[in-house]
C-alpha cells in the first residue's frame, strides 16, 4: 500500500483556510471533488458540498466523514437545498465536467449550462469570488467538444462579474483518499487486468503530463487561499498545471504494467476504427467506455506551455513513478 493513501485526518497542509467562511464546492462526490474536501479538511475550512440527487450514499459519507456539510440539491433550476448551499459563501468552487458523459447529456449542457447556472446561484447567494477547474487543452477552437464547451463554460466565469482564478490541469492521476480514481485510469487498470492486449488510439504516441491528484487538490486550496487573503490575490489567467514528467501515453500504460506485475503486448487501434467504436459505445450504453471525444484527445499531446504548478504549491509536484505505486494495492 502506498505512504500517498492515507487516513484523511494525516493529511498535512502548509495551507490555514481556518476563520475564512464557508467554501462551497460542487461536484464533490467526484474523483477531484473528494480529494479537494479532504485538502480543505486539512487546510482547517469550514466546508459546504453540493452533491446531485443521484450521488451514492458510500461517496456522500466520505464528504460527512471529512466534515463538511453536505447539500443534496438541483444546481441547475429552483432549488431550496443548493440555494442554501451558496448561501454567504467566502469562496464557490465548480468542479462539475466530464468527458464521457451519460448518454442525453450533452457537453453543452453539462458544462456551458451548469457554469451559468453556478453564477447564478453564487450571485444570488452573496458570493463574491469562485474558482473553477477545467482542463489542459481548453481553447474556442478546440477540435473536441469537451475542451470547447470547457472554454464557453470559462467565459461565463470570466464574464459573470465574480472575482475567480481557473485551473486547467492535465490527467490526474493516483489517490490519496477515498474510492475514486479518474475514468481513464480506472479504464486503463480494467484493460490491463482482463484483456489480451491494450488497444491504444493511434499506439498511444500523444504525450502526456501527468499531475498527481493530491497537488491538485492542494493547487486548488493554494488558489483558495489567495482568493481569501486580506489582498484577495487573483489569478487573472487560466493557470496550466501539469506533473514534472512528460511521457507518451504508451509509456503512462507500460509504467501501469510495471506497477501492476503484468507484461501485455499495447495494439495499435486506427483512427477510423477507434472513431467507429466510440460511436457505437456512445448509441448503446448509458455512460461510454470511450468517447468520440476521448478518440479526439488521443490524436493531440496534453502538456503545458507554462505549468504553474510549483508557483502554487510552493514546491516539486509528486514524481509519476511515486503517484503510480497506489495502483499497486490494486
Amino acid at each position: 500500500m502506498s505512504e500517498l493513501v492515507i487516513q484523511p485526518k494525516e493529511l498535512k497542509s502548509q495551507f490555514n483556510l481556518s476563520g475564512r467562511g464557508p467554501i462551497l464546492v460542487d461536484g464533490a462526490t467526484g474523483y477531484l471533488g473528494s480529494h479537494l474536501v479532504a485538502a480543505l479538511a486539512a487546510s482547517g475550512a469550514e466546508i459546504r458540498c453540493l452533491v446531485h440527487k443521484g450521488a451514492k450514499s458510500e461517496d456522500i459519507n466520505v464528504l460527512k466523514n471529512l466534515g463538511a456539510n453536505v447539500h443534496v440539491g438541483d444546481l441547475i433550476g429552483s432549488d431550496s437545498a443548493s440555494d442554501q448551499a451558496f448561501k454567504d459563501a467566502r469562496v464557490a468552487v465548480h468542479l462539475i465536467g466530464s468527458i464521457a458523459p451519460k448518454r442525453g447529456v450533452t457537453h453543452e449542457v453539462l458544462h456551458v449550462e451548469m457554469t451559468r447556472a453556478f453564477v447564478q446561484k453564487a450571485k444570488a447567494g452573496g458570493v463574491q469570488r469562485a474558482l473553477m477547474v477545467t482542463a489542459l487543452g481548453t481553447r474556442a477552437d478546440a477540435p473536441s467538444s469537451y475542451h470547447s464547451s470547457k472554454w464557453l463554460a470559462e467565459r461565463e466565469l470570466v464574464e459573470s462579474g465574480l472575482t475567480s482564478s481557473i485551473l486547467r490541469p492535465s490527467l490526474l492521476i493516483g489517490r490519496q483518499v477515498g474510492r475514486r480514481n479518474s475514468k481513464l485510469v480506472e479504464r486503463l487498470l480494467k484493460v490491463i487486468s482482463e484483456k489480451k492486449a491494450v488497444p491504444l488510439v493511434n499506439g498511444g504516441v500523444n504525450k502526456l503530463q501527468p499531475l498527481f491528484i493530491g497537488d491538485m487538490a492542494m493547487a486548488a486550496v493554494a488558489s483558495i487561499d489567495k482568493l481569501t487573503s486580506k489582498k484577495a490575490e487573483v489569478l487573472t489567467t487560466p493557470l496550466e498545471l501539469g506533473g514534472s514528467d512528460v511521457l507518451t501515453m504508451n509509456a503512462l500504460v507500460r509504467e501501469l504494467m510495471a506497477v501492476l506485475g503484468v507484461d501485455k503486448p499495447i495494439v495499435t487501434l486506427p483512427y477510423p476504427l477507434a472513431m467507429a467504436a466510440a460511436s457505437v459505445c456512445q448509441l448503446f450504453q448509458d455512460v461510454p467506455v470511450i468517447s468520440c471525444d476521448q478518440v479526439k484527445l488521443s490524436m493531440r499531446d496534453n502538456i503545458c506551455t507554462d505549468n504553474r504548478i510549483e508557483e502554487l504549491l510552493g514546491t516539486k509536484p509528486v514524481p509519476l513513478s511515486t503517484a503510480l505505486q497506489v495502483y499497486a494495492s490494486k
